[in-house]
């Protein structure tokens, strides 16, 4: 055991150089999480009388210590490598569950390898953190059907899926989505394992119940979690051509922020600054529905379109191509080469996993498809890779077990018929 982890702390080592290597100036998101935290240093979080939740607090609650202390923020930085490596510890152990030792350590440090989760730790996003998350709740989740201790990995569960939804809270809307699944499938089945599984959902609505109230005390709106849904629907529903559907900030519209050598924006501003500028005078929850109800009016006039956004988006999730207005650069590999490979993977595995469904454990599917519910969601909504990255360890833990205990096994039939 604490020979594979030594071999798991190369990997911590590579993060913390990677960062002090790669650590470059605050832009984009990484100034809006230091905003949110700055604002908790002064005991709110976002302004009563005008809300913007661009993001949910999960991340500027970090960031608040680094904030209020007015300590070195690559020391913030640095953090996100030992979220990583925590990350693939928990994945590790949950691999464990299905498989050999040995082979567990391998693809666990293959994913300590990943190139988008490397690529994202330098700087202040919060990748690193979601995936620390996501990667507790499946182990703890795992580990319900292990073990006797069922309630304590019920509420550590929560607590993790809690905080992720806390910190991505696109992730709130694929839990009701699994609720009303586990609701439905407790009355069909009656299945004892279901009933665990609709637990863990119950404690992360508690576990994120005080933002649910405080979102709802400034806005006046019941699950109301982000106030720019609608910019992003807006641009995924874009009729203009040369565009596919990717987000871009009211800055870059309106030639207030332009420093990237890789896009010429000149058609994007035509295109959409006379709207943006209309509604420069309306509050953020009046711009949030402006927006929604003008993608609405794009899918339906632009049907074809959209569903060529889609495509664009989904194309993009997974390899960051294409981008509109923009070169693409060698880097893209770096997203187009290993997701290329899992996504192979998954679908040569996917017909034996099919034909032996049964055989497979209850929390594996489910983890598999609340990731599939997450992706189908990002792709509805705005197809980053980075993104993408909260999908590694479900899939991870979907093709090890498929591999472990479908692939291999039908080989060894094969082998010993012939």
């Amino acid at each position: 055991m604490k020979k594979n982890y030594i071999w798991l702390i190369f990997l911590l080592v590579i993060y913390l150089i990677t960062i002090i290597l790669m650590s470059k100036p605050l832009k984009g998101d990484e100034l809006r999480y230091l905003a949110y935290a700055e604002n908790l240093t002064q005991g709110f979080y976002t302004d009563s009388e005008n809300p913007d939740l661009s993001n949910g607090p999960g991340y500027p609650f970090v960031l608040l210590p680094f904030v209020a202390l007015g300590s070195n923020l690559l020391f913030a930085k640095l953090l996100n490598a030992i979220f990583v490596f925590i990350g693939i510890c928990f994945l590790y152990e949950t691999l464990l569950f299905y498989t050999k030792r040995k082979f567990a350590l391998r693809i666990a440090i293959i994913i300590g390898l990943y190139p988008p989760l490397i690529k994202w730790m330098p700087a202040l996003y919060s990748e690193s953190l979601s995936f620390l998350c996501v990667s507790g709740f499946l182990f703890y989740f795992c580990s319900l059907y292990q073990k006797k201790k069922k309630w304590k990995s019920v509420i550590l569960a929560s607590i993790f899926l809690g905080f992720l939804i806390l910190t991505k809270v696109v992730f709130f809307h694929v839990l009701v989505v699994s609720t009303i699944v586990l609701t439905i499938l407790i009355f069909i089945k009656k299945t004892k394992k279901s009933k665990w599984a609709l637990f863990v959902a119950l404690g992360t609505f508690i576990v994120t119940s005080p933002f649910i109230i405080y979102s709802y005390s400034v806005t006046g709106k019941l699950f109301y979690l982000g106030t720019r849904g609608g910019e992003i629907l807006y641009h995924r529903s874009t009729p203009f051509e040369k565009e596919y559907g990717n987000w871009f900030s009211a800055d870059k519209i309106l030639k207030q922020n332009n420093d990237s050598s890789s896009e010429d924006l000149t058609m994007l501003t035509l295109n959409h600054k006379e709207f943006y500028l209309a509604m420069q005078p309306l509050s953020n929850i009046q711009k949030d529905s402006v927006f929604k109800a003008k993608a609405l009016e794009n899918m339906k006039a632009y049907p074809f379109k959209y569903f060529k956004n889609t495509i664009s988006n989904t194309s993009r999730f997974l390899f960051n191509v294409p981008n509109s207005y923009q070169l693409e650069e060698l880097k893209t590999f770096g997203y187009i080469i290993p997701n290329g490979i899992i996504i192979v993977l998954f679908g040569v595995l996917c017909w034996p996993a099919f034909l032996s469904r049964k055989k497979i454990p209850f929390e594996v599917n489910a983890a598999l498809w609340f990731s599939i519910i997450y992706g189908a969601g990002m792709i509805l909504l705005l197809g980053k890779p980075r993104y993408f990255i909260m999908m590694i360890p479900s899939l991870i833990l979907f093709l090890v077990y498929g591999y472990s205990h479908i692939l291999k096994i039908s080989f060894v039939r094969e082998s010993n018929i012939t």
